[in-house]
């Protein structure tokens, strides 16, 4: 999922605490992997990071800042979420996808 940001050069921050379990190059994107337990992780690209893989994230902690080139002239940053080899929709980890359902007022 690629999600808006204010500029590029901008922080990226944790979704959740975990242990960072990569920090590279993919292709030609700086990548940072966390990984948050429970086999689940979350992978944000194009990230520079200064962390090393073992290192320990708090939710909200700064993990890199954000380069630009991923969506064109506009900045924004990748984030995906796997569970094992599962890849997952970032978004039901924020929001409440559930369908709604109307129910009778009396």
């Amino acid at each position: 999922m690629d999600l808006g940001a204010a500029s590029d050069g901008g922080p990226v921050t944790a979704p959740e605490s975990g242990t960072v379990s990569f920090v590279g190059v993919v292709v030609d994107r700086p990548v940072i992997t966390i990984d948050h337990g429970n086999g689940l992780r979350s992978s944000f690209e194009p990230v520079r990071s200064t962390l090393k893989k073992g290192a320990s994230v708090a939710k909200g902690a700064m993990v890199g800042t954000l380069l630009a080139g991923h969506c064109g002239s506009s900045p924004c940053v990748h984030w995906g979420v796997r569970r094992g080899e599962e890849y997952l929709n970032p978004l039901s980890f924020i929001l409440d996808l559930r369908p709604s359902v109307l129910l009778p007022l009396n």
